[in-house]
């Protein structure tokens, strides 16, 4: 009997940044990202799905374009790519092993359906053990990227919208906001973890939402380790960090690289 092996999934990322061409427009965060995510180039930084949504949280407590978050949505945004973590560990034990070489690691845009909403659902309890607003809002965050293929993700729709309770508008509106920031943080922290240099745009709505095609956009550049918005998005002199794993393990010098950013 032959058994299919289970696949795991991880953020790829660079410290060597690609250039943009001077001139050059900003262009979409996401489309940027999915190209990086894409070219398979080696070598690589390694970093876990878990600590992808850490650098987001942190990213949250000094974000300003949202309003002040409360602590609990901060920690909800921090670990809502949990349900990863196994999967994560299996991928970095197979590229850590004697035989790995030079094996290309495997992207989380390589997903399939299934495997997604098992993550989803994973992190999303696991956040409703200390946070029914900050489930919601996860929830909220995996919902709006599921719509954009329903059939493949109709079974997760359909439980989302039966276990979401009826929140007053006033609620509704908090949900809608922090789901926009986590969606925010989320797509930043990955073009950040990719080593993109260009200019690029993000909507202050959830990427994933229908708000974030007429939404107002904040431009954000990298300039080495530091980070231009416009307009202003966030505390200055906010310095976000993520220890990533080096890929393929290198014969001599460190194993693992930091990556820090300053806010301008």
């Amino acid at each position: 009997m032959i058994l299919e092996r289970q696949k795991e999934f991880m953020v790829i990322g660079w410290s060597q940044p690609e250039q943009q061409r001077a001139g050059q427009a900003p262009s979409s965060a996401w489309a940027q990202v999915e190209a990086a995510q894409r070219q398979g180039r080696l070598p690589c930084l390694l970093i876990p799905q878990p600590a992808h949504a850490v650098l987001a949280g942190e990213i949250a407590a000094q974000l300003t374009c949202f309003g002040q978050l409360p602590p609990e949505i901060i920690r909800a945004i921090q670990m809502h790519d949990t349900g990863w973590a196994a999967s994560d560990a299996q991928q970095i034990q197979r590229l850590r092993g004697p035989n790995a070489g030079n094996v290309r690691p495997i992207s989380f845009l390589t997903i399939s359906p299934r495997e997604a909403e098992e993550a989803w659902n994973a992190s999303i309890d696991a956040v409703s053990a200390f946070s029914t607003l900050g489930a919601a809002v996860v929830s909220r965050h995996f919902t709006l990227i599921a719509q954009h293929d329903p059939q493949q993700h109709r079974h997760f729709l359909e439980a989302q919208k039966s276990r979401a309770s009826q929140p007053t508008p006033d609620i509704e509106a908090k949900i809608e906001t922090w789901s926009a920031a986590l969606g925010f943080c989320d797509l930043l922290s990955l073009f950040l973890l990719c080593g993109l240099s260009r200019e690029v745009e993000i909507p202050i709505a959830h990427p994933s939402s229908t708000q974030a095609k007429t939404a107002p956009r904040i431009k954000i550049r990298l300039d080495g380790g530091h980070i231009h918005f416009a307009p202003q998005a966030a505390i200055g002199g906010s310095t976000w960090t993520i220890h990533a794993l080096c890929h393929p393990l290198p014969a001599h010098g460190p194993r693992t690289e930091t990556l820090t950013w300053v806010v301008a």
